[in-house]
């Protein structure tokens, strides 16, 4: 006998190659004669042995990373980096104050970063949540209550309604025992449990002998033996597969990486660039020294990561007003550039809540079996039986007659069947009510061919809808039944009963908003394929590829990924093919957003580029994983979610954009007037100054802008595409271009008309300060929006003008080493600041790129 290694495992009879799924093909017998225990269990020696060899009956624990390598993960990010580097070299160079700056705002971003990435429990600590804390375990002087952390391969476990199993187990015994596996394998309905063997190949939803780990006990109860725990059980191996998944990089770690290379290479061009030209033009050698490196710290974009930050943060707040938690910053920016969902059915699409659609014969007539189908006393009722009950009370029915006899649910006969007296004493005669598969009912109804036919056809019209169908029969007896095939042939059939899991309200228009935004929807799900298909279908999607998940498993990835498309609906799929499904969308470079509420979907959230779980219900192995979670469970929030991360990516590239061309009119304006062989327009006070406004403007004034109205009017951008793309690259131009329009001349107009140097100057910085806030506001989505949609704006645009005419027209221009602008000098700077800004305008306008940042 051989056993998995590691913290807990299974016991196998050949080796650890064997497959786990060999138990629900097993005999009861031969189970514990595999396992080495009995009807009994195991002696307590031997379970102190085995405890010992497999550990206790808890998930494998990845050991957590401390905060310390959060931190330094952050403090490694390309543009991080790069700034690190900048304040080391300002410090060498002496100034230390621009050190201090850039490295206080380097540990800011670090610091926000890990403390949101922290803030997550991690996906494997929740799986202890999800297990029983206590057992019921069978020992030879009765059944004692143990915690389930000390359960080993080989322990016989009591389970009734309402417990949460605690293992694996083998059932040895059943007594009408259902259980919700809806978590693990997507069904909605409990599914029925004996302790007959099914075969090897049966999928996991289908394995009617084997209970699993951290499921509820909806009826009945019974007798199992443990064979697996921890991490070797179906939830275990599913916060494995989640532990082993590495999250791929989102397209704003990529768009940073590009952005921190392309401004490394500007600034050290501009650092050599400027001094190179200032000395050839007769400039002191330290003047141009200080002024190459005052340029390429000016040039470095320090803020960004602060502006990137914020962006994501008021989105993630945007998303949290519309009923959506952001669980990771950069997820928001993501969603913008998903171009593939794919979604669980079970509780997602649908609201996991079986309800009684339509019942096909004599409603009062089947409504009377149904109840009659129902123990009369139980504490707990299955939620078909509460719907048919609540159906019956408003039926006027009430239950009637004492019972006699009760031949609990079998999934091998999939019938359930009581006897009961007609009257009030057995005098009345006795009746037999059943219920179970329409097909089982039928063989052991005394019916036509006619009857038959038209109660098949019904069947198939309801299940081709989509519905769940339950058949009903009756009889009489003179006398009690000796066993169970004498109660349950030469019965009369009744009718059907069918039943709907409802979409969630908003599913139809939230599939059509996504796919109106060239976002494809693909439909993964552990239940029957008609189910997903007929789901599929009433959420509005097209018919397109319906597979299995046992034909999924055997096609080559080429196959599969040719047939994965809008529309396609994959039904009975395991965890790991849905993990597979998302890395194939990934290999082709879709962005993958996998919507999902059970533990079955945990591993898909975990490897998708965004993971939204749905909070309200969902398991919580999903919740802690995914980095979205639907707090109001309303799937057009995912809509919501997509619009804001396009708005979030939309408005990041406009704030680059403008803050990157600013950056390049500032090496232009001072590389032009040193070849001139003129003074700096700029000292580096005037330098802070002008940053001071450029920051403001980026991480103020844009982040706040509201979404377009167009932005879910048109496809996502191309997975891959560079974000310094060509109309990022253009409308940077275009800034640096206008922006130099204004400035460059006025500073060169005014030193030929024989203006000072200071009074120069003057001119040059109140036409930054006018013309930079003039040409954003042609960057914006809709410039003609009222102030009180974005009042940072407007406000930021007023501050930034008033401050340019304190600066140069009173008395505070010398406290700035400024000259003060004459009338006639002022007038040129605001005359060549509205042409610039016309031109900015008309550009834009030619170009057309403002609809495509």
């Amino acid at each position: 006998m051989t056993a998995h290694s590691g913290q807990a495992g299974q016991i196998q009879a050949t080796g650890p190659a064997e497959p786990a799924a060999a138990w629900h093909a097993l005999s009861a017998e031969a189970v514990l004669d595999r396992l080495k225990s009995g009807p009994n269990g195991l002696p307590a020696a031997e379970r102190a042995r085995r405890l010992d060899r497999f550990g206790p009956n808890t998930p494998i624990r990845r050991k957590p990373e401390p905060w310390w390598h959060e931190l330094a993960e952050s403090f490694t990010e390309p543009l991080q980096l790069l700034l690190i580097a900048v304040a080391v070299l300002s410090a060498i160079f002496g100034e230390l104050r621009d050190a201090i700056a850039i490295g206080t705002v380097v540990a800011v971003v670090a610091v926000v970063e890990t403390f949101t990435e922290l803030r997550a429990t991690r996906a494997i600590a929740t799986l202890r949540a999800m297990t029983a804390p206590t057992a019921r375990l069978v020992r030879e002087d009765g059944v004692v209550q143990v915690p389930a952390a000390e359960l080993v391969p080989g322990d016989v476990l009591v389970v009734e309604a309402g417990d949460v199993l605690p293992a694996d187990a083998r059932v040895l015994a059943s007594h009408g025992l259902r259980v919700d596996e809806s978590s693990l394998t997507g069904e909605s309905a409990p599914a029925g449990k004996s302790a007959h063997p099914v075969p090897a190949p049966t999928e996991l939803a289908e394995r009617s002998s084997l209970l699993h780990s951290g499921s509820p006990v909806h009826a009945g109860a019974g007798r199992a033996v443990v064979v697996a725990t921890g991490a070797a059980t179906e939830l275990g191996r599913l916060g494995k597969l989640v532990a082993g998944t590495k999250e791929p990089p989102t397209p704003l770690q990529i768009a940073l990486s590009q952005l921190a290379k392309a401004v490394l290479v500007v600034a050290i061009a501009a650092s050599v660039l400027v001094p190179a030209v200032g000395l050839l033009a007769g400039q002191p050698w330290r003047e141009m020294l200080l002024s190459g490196l005052t340029l390429a710290f000016a040039t470095v974009p320090e803020e960004l990561p602060i502006l990137i930050t914020l962006l994501l943060a008021i989105g993630g707040r945007q998303l949290a007003r519309r009923g959506a938690l952001l669980r990771r910053l950069r997820a928001g920016e993501t969603l913008g550039a998903v171009t593939t969902v794919v979604t669980d059915k079970t509780g997602t699409l649908t609201e996991n809540h079986l309800q009684l659609a339509e019942i096909i014969g004599n409603r009062h007539e089947v409504l009377a079996v149904a109840l009659a189908c129902q123990p009369t006393h139980a504490t707990r009722r299955e939620p078909l039986e509460v719907e048919l009950a609540s159906a019956a009370e408003e039926a006027g029915l009430a239950g009637s007659g004492r019972e006699i006899a009760v031949f609990p649910f079998d999934p091998a006969r999939k019938l359930v069947s009581r006897v009961h007296t007609l009257g009030d004493d057995l005098d009345a005669g006795l009746g037999v009510a059943v219920s179970g598969a329409p097909e089982t009912v039928l063989d052991r109804c005394d019916v036509d061919l006619l009857t038959r036919q038209e109660a098949e056809d019904a069947v198939a019209r309801l299940s081709e809808r989509g519905l769940r169908v339950i058949a009903f029969a009756r009889r009489t007896l003179s006398t009690a039944p000796t066993d169970r095939e004498q109660a349950e042939h030469g019965l009369t059939y009744v009718g059907l009963a069918a039943f709907d899991d409802p979409l969630r309200p908003g599913v139809p228009e939230a599939i059509a908003a996504l796919t109106g935004a060239g976002v494809a929807t693909i439909v993964v799900t552990g239940d029957h394929s008609a189910t997903a298909t007929a789901i599929a279908l009433r959420a509005g999607l097209p018919a397109g590829h319906t597979l299995s998940g046992t034909a999924v498993d055997t096609m080559a990835d080429a196959e599969l990924d040719a047939r994965l498309e809008h529309g396609s609906v994959i039904a009975r799929a395991t965890p790991a093919t849905k993990h597979r499904i998302v890395r194939l969308l990934q290999h082709r470079r879709e962005v993958v957003a996998v919507t999902g509420d059970g533990a079955n979907d945990a591993p898909a959230l975990a490897a998708a580029d965004v993971g939204i779980a749905l909070g309200r219900r969902s398991a919580e192995l999903a919740r802690t994983t995914a980095g979205l979670i639907l707090t109001n469970d309303a799937y057009p929030t995912v809509v919501d979610a997509t619009a804001t991360g396009r708005n979030i990516t939309a408005q990041l590239r406009r704030a680059v954009a403008f803050y990157l061309g600013a950056k390049l009119a500032l090496v232009v304006v001072l590389l032009a007037a040193l070849a001139a062989g003129l003074p700096s327009p700029f000292q580096p006070v005037h330098i802070v100054l002008l940053e001071i406004f450029m920051d403001l403007g980026a991480t103020v004034a844009f982040v706040a802008e509201p979404t377009a109205p167009q932005a879910m009017h048109h496809p996502p951008r191309p997975p891959g595409a560079r974000f310094l793309d060509r109309t990022v690259l253009t409308a940077i131009a275009i800034t640096a271009a206008t922006l130099t329009l204004a400035v460059l001349p006025a500073y060169l107009i005014l030193t030929a008309a024989g203006a000072g140097a200071a009074e120069a100057s003057a001119g040059a910085v109140f036409a930054w300060l006018a013309a930079h806030v003039l040409i954003a506001w042609t960057l914006r989505t809709r410039p003609l929006l009222t102030w009180k949609t974005n009042p940072a704006f407007p406000a930021w645009a007023a501050v930034a003008v008033l401050t340019g005419l304190a600066a140069t027209t009173t008395s505070f221009s010398s406290l700035l080493h400024l000259g003060t602008l004459a009338p006639m000098q002022l007038s040129v700077a605001v005359g060549l600041v509205l042409v610039a800004t016309l031109v900015a305008a008309a550009v834009g306008r030619l170009a057309r790129f403002r609809a495509r940042l």
